[in-house]
């Protein structure tokens, strides 16, 4: 199936069946544009960037209950100018001042229990990247333990730089929201 020659509407839907190319090809389609709009507001590359990827991680996750009324174009903008407030707030809100962290003395921890807790994460790293799915699980080892570039992983396994992003992008967040636990534990 040529994948880029489907409509948004077909591509949904293939989404729907967990089709997870046709995700990457909307992925594809409409991350860079997405990414420029969000970059019109919030004039910082990072947060852009996150904005995108958490829209387009929430399209992934929504898609057996997504229900857009007219064109995908037009929602998923409007969709990403919301993303990019939500993320602007999320910036504010996780901001902490320098002294107030330096002056706490809950953060610190002793020597014991630092490697209690490092041994504790490592183990918890370790189960969550085995809940990856195959090709995620492959795509992140080579970047973060293989210290490959993106371009280099994606000629490797022959598949496109932001297929790469993507699988990258989902396997942090992935870490983000199972880890959380164990840092608001240690918060």
């Amino acid at each position: 199936m040529e994948y880029r020659l489907l409509s948004d509407k077909q591509l949904l839907e293939e989404c729907t069946n967990d089709n997870l190319k046709a995700f990457n090809t909307l992925f594809d389609r409409y991350f860079g544009r997405l990414y420029n709009y969000a970059l019109g507001y919030v004039k910082d590359e990072y947060f852009a960037e996150e904005a995108i990827m958490d829209l387009m991680m929430w399209v992934w996750d929504k898609r057996h209950t997504l229900q857009i009324a007219g064109e995908f174009k037009p929602y998923i903008f409007r969709a990403a100018k919301n993303a990019t407030i939500k993320a602007i707030r999320k910036k504010a809100v996780s901001i902490a001042p320098i002294a107030f962290i330096e002056n706490n003395l809950s953060f610190v921890a002793t020597p014991a229990d630092h490697e209690l807790d490092s041994r504790e994460l490592e183990e918890k790293y370790h189960f969550h990247l085995d809940s990856l799915s195959p090709q995620r699980k492959i795509v992140f080892q080579m970047s973060r333990e293989g210290d490959l570039t993106h371009a280099e992983i994606a000629n490797d396994l022959n598949i496109s730089v932001n297929t790469v992003k993507n699988h990258i992008k989902f396997s942090l967040n992935h870490f983000r929201k199972q880890l959380s636990n164990h840092n608001a534990r240690l918060g």
